[in-house]
């Protein structure tokens, strides 16, 4: 053989070693001969009893490949259980990781009228305000700022202002009632959300825009668009982005666990009636009543 030839053999034995399963109990000992008797106790029976029912049975599954190269050549490959091998608990190890980092089965899907109750819950602030929803129009009613930061009250009235100004025009009376509702729950809730440096045009619209938005009037194919909006306030961009936070402020926003992209009203959930229009909850119950009598109708599973 060229004295520069390289044999590398994975393995403590050479490759071409006979390979035999490890000594059972009372068998002749591999190297010594010598007979091996069996443990007053049997260890599969204390790691049963330690670790659950079975656990001693455990063994590696898949073949240990031993590759032979000569030089930069391979000249064989050896194929054999990884069980019984020195290689066992390298193959128990990488087996417990691969458990680990295993990702669970994904949950199934509810029905399609289930995810449609669960979004409008989301819709209206929860699943008992969903099953008892009115329909009753919003009364017209003064401002209550005594929630709002004394500091903030000024803007907030300058805000309110300009709300009574577009507000009718744009959605209606009642629609005035959920934006002022709007804005004193969310300069409550996080007062951040209206800055020192925010103009009071850009937060109008964003209030105008969150109502409009949460009661399916404001949108594309909807009544008003949102740039309708910017023009009645005269701003050069949508106040939708400015609209979400002012909705997550007062409670509102955030997405159902399931795309359900079809589901009816696609609105911005308010979370709250108080701020839901009469037209508008009477489309939510209509919807909760069909989505009910499918559940009525639909098998449970098991």
């Amino acid at each position: 053989m060229d004295g520069d030839a390289e044999i590398l053999r994975f393995g403590q034995r050479g490759w071409d070693d006979e390979w035999r399963p490890p000594a059972e109990p009372w068998d002749e000992d591999v190297r010594y001969g010598v007979p091996t008797p069996a443990p007053s106790r049997p260890w599969d029976a204390l790691l049963d009893e330690v670790l659950g029912e079975g656990a001693s049975g455990r063994a590696p599954s898949g073949r240990l490949t031993q590759v032979v190269l000569v030089g930069d050549r391979v000249v064989d490959v050896v194929r054999r259980p990884v069980a019984g091998s020195e290689y066992e608990c390298v193959a128990l190890e990488l087996e417990d990781e691969r458990r680990r980092h295993r990702q669970p089965p994904p949950l199934p899907e509810p029905p399609g009228h289930e995810k449609q109750l669960d979004w409008l819950a989301r819709v209206v602030g929860g699943v008992e305000t969903l099953m008892s929803l009115d329909t009753e129009p919003l009364p017209a009613e003064p401002v209550d700022f005594s929630a709002v930061s004394l500091h903030l009250r000024d803007r907030a009235a300058a805000l309110d202002a300009r709300l009574a100004e577009v507000v009718p025009r744009l959605l209606g009376d009642e629609a005035l009632t959920a934006a002022r509702r709007l804005l004193v729950r969310a300069l409550g809730n996080e007062p951040g959300v209206l800055t020192r440096s925010d103009r009071d045009d850009i937060a109008a619209g964003a209030v105008v825009w969150a109502v409009g938005r949460g009661n399916d009037l404001v949108g594309p194919n909807r009544p008003v668009r949102s740039t309708t909006v910017s023009d009645a306030l005269g701003l050069r961009s949508s106040p939708s982005q400015r609209g979400e936070a002012f909705a997550r402020a007062a409670g509102g926003g955030g997405v159902a666990p399931w795309a359900y992209h079809r589901a009816e009203p696609d609105v911005i959930p308010l979370g709250d009636p108080g701020l839901l229009l009469a037209r508008f909850r009477r489309r939510v119950v209509a919807t909760r009543d069909l989505a009910l009598a499918l559940r009525a109708r639909t098998p449970r599973p098991g």
